[in-house]
């Protein structure tokens, strides 16, 4: 069993495992990055990049190097229910779509290139407690990998077996809340502009559609489950059935692509409180807290996570505080960060969720535009501007 030391170990190499790891290693620590898949590999996301997430790629110089990926600009939104009109507005920003495969090979190969040291594909299987850090088992084609270090951050996203093994109280809840994504070409879809992202409202599911690149369009749902549910692709018939724009949007074409789409699917997906550090392991990214999806602002606060972990890791190498004041000042500095936005995405998706309060607002969204601009800016970073 091969042993290896490093100062931090990093679980999970999507946006919030590579940019914790890029951002603590210019801090000055040694850091190992476990990534259990090969990249690139898609996975379940809407795809929207919000302007929080290319304000950091600015910041760490590599926004040329993700715009010659060719992302597509969206600065519009658009609302789409069941059972009121067309609503849209202008974003008041410029955000991107773009394939998750596209985009966390990027940022890997930026932390690469920075220092960080990866295992891929390697599986964490266990990690624990010793006297001086942690110990992390990894399984790797060629054989068994341990990885001792001071500390542990956790990057491996919404669920992981680790959960239980870190005895977590919502490992194993039935949340009955599944996400569901499906590419498909842009050309099979009819009256979605390049540069807006739309919100279908259906009973027990809403469901975003925008361009990414390449041609392709990503179709991605969120939707409350019972035993009885139907399957993926039954269930967006069943919304073309209950709403008039999407049935619109898909038609034959569409529905046709959507009949030949991988289906990339997360189940039991779990949107209440979580603890910000486990047994001495700092989480980011969706292993801390996963946002109602309708935010568009998934990715840009596992990136935003990742740089206050890095920054209080700096202050904290001149400063020598102990292992509880880092904690404390992380969840704190956490909590001012992403608190409002949690709660008001929240706050939307049981709207959405609720037939009574989606025709509601539905209805003063018919009178009242310009609340639509409103709701989305309670979704975003308020201490920046683009």
């Amino acid at each position: 069993m091969a042993e290896s030391v490093y100062d931090i170990v990093v679980i999970g190499g999507g946006p919030a495992g590579a940019m914790a790891s890029h951002y603590l290693v210019q801090a000055g620590y040694s850091v190992c990055l476990v990534e259990r898949r090969s990249f690139p590999r898609e996975t379940l996301c809407g795809e929207f990049l919000s302007h929080e997430v290319i304000g950091i790629l600015r910041d760490i110089g590599v926004e040329n190097e993700f715009l010659a990926l060719g992302p597509s600009p969206i600065s519009r939104f658009t609302l789409c229910t069941d059972r009121g009109p067309i609503i849209s507005e202008s974003l008041g920003f410029t955000a991107f779509g773009l394939k998750r495969g596209a985009f966390d090979q990027m940022l890997l190969k930026t932390a690469i290139h920075r220092g960080v040291h990866v295992l891929q594909p390697a599986e964490a299987e266990a990690v624990n407690r010793v006297e001086n850090g942690f110990k992390t088992v990894c399984r790797m084609h060629e054989g068994i990998q341990t990885l001792q270090s001071r500390w542990c951050v956790g990057a491996y996203g919404k669920s992981s077996p680790l959960d239980k093994q870190l005895r977590r109280p919502f490992a194993g809840v039935r949340s009955r809340i599944n996400g569901i994504k499906f590419h498909v070409p842009s050309a099979s879809l009819a009256g979605v502009d390049a540069d807006e992202i739309r919100i279908y409202t259906g009973p027990g599911m809403y469901c975003g559609v925008n361009h990414v690149d390449g041609g392709v369009a990503t179709i991605c749902f969120l939707e409350q489950r019972a035993d009885d549910t139907l399957p993926p692709r039954a269930r967006l018939r069943e919304l073309m059935a209950e709403n008039k724009h999407f049935e619109r949007l898909l038609g034959v074409t569409g529905i046709a692509a959507v009949d030949h789409a991988t289906v990339y699917g997360t189940g039991n997906i779990f949107f209440g409180r979580r603890n910000l550090v486990e047994d001495g392991i700092f989480m980011v990214g969706d292993a801390g807290r996963v946002i109602a999806p309708l935010a568009g602002d998934g990715i840009g606060m596992a990136m935003q996570g990742a740089r206050l972990l890095g920054r209080l890791f700096r202050a904290d190498m001149s400063a020598g505080s102990s292992s509880t004041d880092l904690e404390t000042e992380y969840c704190a500095e956490w909590d001012k960060l992403f608190r409002n936005r949690l709660r008001s995405a929240a706050a939307l998706q049981r709207i959405l969720f609720s037939a009574p309060l989606r025709r509601a607002a539905s209805s003063l969204l018919a009178i009242y535009p310009r609340l639509l601009i409103r709701a989305i800016s309670l979704t975003r970073d308020r201490s920046h501007r683009p």
